[in-house]
C-alpha cells in the first residue's frame, strides 16, 4: 500500500505510542467511562424543548434558524465519527442529530 492511501490519521499515528483500551490506569478508565455515558445523555439535554414544542404546542422563545444551523453543523461531525469509527462519537451526533430533526419538525408544524 502507498502512503498516500493510507488514511491521515493512519499516518500520524505510524510514529506515535498507543495508549491500551481499556487503559490500564484506573483514573483513565473512569474517564473513559465517562465520555461513554456523557455521549450518551448529553443529547437528551433537548427533551425540555421537544416536550414544550411537542406536548405544549408552544413555540415562543424558541428560535428556528438556531435549531437549524446546528442541525447543519452537526452533519460534518457525524460524518466525521462514522469514517474514523468512533462509536461514541457516531452515538452521541447520531442523537444530536435525530433530536435536532425532532425539534425542527415541530417547529415547522406549530409555529
Amino acid at each position: 500500500m502507498n502512503p498516500e492511501q493510507i488514511h491521515i490519521h493512519q499516518r500520524k499515528r505510524i510514529h506515535q505510542k498507543h495508549q491500551k483500551y481499556p487503559h490500564p490506569q484506573k483514573h483513565f478508565r473512569i474517564i473513559d467511562n465517562i465520555v461513554i455515558f456523557v455521549s450518551i445523555i448529553f443529547p437528551f439535554t433537548t427533551l425540555p424543548q421537544i416536550v414544550k414544542i411537542w406536548i405544549d404546542k408552544s413555540t415562543n422563545g424558541v428560535s428556528f434558524w438556531t435549531w437549524f444551523l446546528a442541525l447543519i453543523f452537526t452533519i460534518p461531525l457525524l460524518i466525521y465519527a462514522i469514517v474514523h469509527k468512533d462509536r461514541k462519537l457516531t452515538i452521541m451526533w447520531s442523537l444530536w442529530t435525530v433530536f435536532y430533526i425532532i425539534v425542527i419538525v415541530g417547529l415547522l408544524i406549530y409555529q
